[in-house]
């Protein structure tokens, strides 16, 4: 007797996905139409990048828990100099101008409402206060070359790449040089021309892991590197080991697990790493509909939420962080009375809880493999030894392994994920 095993593989990509209708009426994206429309009808938006989002104390109702998840959003219009931010949910305000910020890249702010602004073509980072829906310059900080982009850790030290002079400075909440960090090179443990910066420390908010270490990207944007906060390098990912033939790293974000996101404009991707560095996933593709990116730039995560902000050259969207996984296959594919069972692969893009279950041709479920085990990203082996609930070995027929993966965090929570691994066996 031969049993044939025939994994038929479904995926249905929701690394980051769409919030539901009911959360956003369907509007997600903002193109160039909708910022007209807000704005005016000759309003240019030209070079999007750096985007924030952070929820403001002076917005925040203490005694509900329902506007959480209403952000004030900070993003860059580059060309006209600008600071595009919300007031409230329906309405946008402009800052700035060509005559006060030269080709503004990063911008980062928290909870107080400080904002900081890296001002490349003006070798400052510039600070800012958000009050009663205005914003108002306050100080700046003097940079040796050209800042790319700026990230705060939980105490307000301030952390900046400095694209010129190929290093990391590091300030303190009274403008104090803290540290600077980084040997200038294109080798192993070196940085080039840093743009992105992303930084996360054990006291920060949402901080799942406790992890404490900087993220940048370098080198032409193809390169990104992990520093402790001390600037000890860790490690670092180059394009050509994740087999990208050519690439464009611009941006970087983390999540409450510390997984790290970079954005790139050649692929119309986001690439998504593990905490430790270990690439996980790819997503997107060109165009405008779900799922798609047109030159995405700046990328800002909401810990708490997992809700991500994401400028591209013609607008920008709003997405969720959801659990997502395939099914890479069944391993071997045939077995026998003597020798049965087989081993299912999936692969986890989001740290989730795993149940899997076998049930027959008719619908009927034979077992249960596994009941709400929390899995780790990167692939998993389920092993199935051919045995149903009563420890009989099944008969010939069509099985299917039906798989859920469950969010463990955020809004992510309410988003499951369902695949299903088809296996038919058949006596000979």
């Amino acid at each position: 007797m031969l049993f044939l095993i025939l994994c038929l593989i479904n995926y249905d990509p929701q690394t980051l996905t769409v919030p539901p209708f009911k959360h956003t009426l369907g509007f997600y994206r903002a193109s160039r139409y909708y910022l007209q429309l807000f704005l005016g009808p000759t309003y240019d938006y030209d070079d999007p990048q750096g985007v924030v989002a952070v929820k403001l104390k002076e917005l925040d109702d203490p005694d509900t828990r329902r506007d959480d998840d209403e952000l004030t959003v900070f993003a860059v219009n580059s060309g006209a100099g600008h600071i595009l931010y919300n007031t409230g949910l329906a309405s946008v305000n402009v800052y700035g101008g060509s005559r006060v910020f030269s080709t503004p890249k990063g911008i980062t702010a928290n909870a107080s409402g400080l904002v900081m602004l890296a001002d490349y073509g003006n070798h400052r980072v510039v600070k800012l206060q958000y009050r009663d829906g205005m914003l108002t310059e306050v100080g700046e900080i003097a940079i040796p070359g050209r800042p790319f982009d700026v990230s705060l850790d939980s105490e307000d030290n301030l952390y900046v790449t400095d694209f010129d002079s190929s290093r990391v400075y590091v300030f303190s909440p009274d403008d104090s040089l803290i540290l600077s960090f980084g040997i200038a090179g294109r080798a192993y443990g070196e940085i080039y021309q840093p743009t992105g910066i992303a930084v996360i420390d054990a006291r920060a908010a949402g901080n799942l892991h406790n992890d404490d270490y900087v993220v940048i990207v370098d080198n032409y944007g193809t390169r990104v590197s992990k520093f402790s906060r001390q600037g000890r390098f860790i490690s670092s990912v180059q394009t050509f080991e994740m087999g990208l033939a050519d690439a464009q790293f611009v941006y970087v974000a983390l999540d409450a697990y510390g997984s790290i996101y970079v954005t790139d404009e050649v692929n119309n991707q986001i690439h998504k790493f593990d905490h430790n560095l270990n690439y996980v996933i790819s997503v997107g593709r060109t165009g405008t509909g779900h799922g798609e990116f047109l030159s995405p730039r700046g990328i800002t995560i909401w810990r708490k939420y997992g809700q991500v902000f994401v400028s591209e050259k013609q607008g920008g969207q709003y997405l969720w962080l959801a659990v997502d996984g395939f099914v890479v296959g069944c391993f071997p594919s045939a077995f026998s009375p003597g020798r049965p069972g087989t081993t299912l692969a999936i692969y986890l893009t989001e740290e989730a809880r795993v149940y899997i279950s076998v049930s027959n041709g008719k619908g009927e479920k034979i077992r249960d493999l596994i009941a709400g085990i929390k899995r780790m990203p990167g692939e998993y082996l389920v092993v199935w030894d051919g045995y149903d609930g009563n420890n009989n070995l099944v008969p010939p027929g069509e099985y299917i392994f039906d798989i859920r993966l469950r969010g463990m965090h955020g809004h992510g929570r309410r988003i499951d994920k369902i695949l299903k691994a088809g296996v038919k066996c058949i006596a000979s």
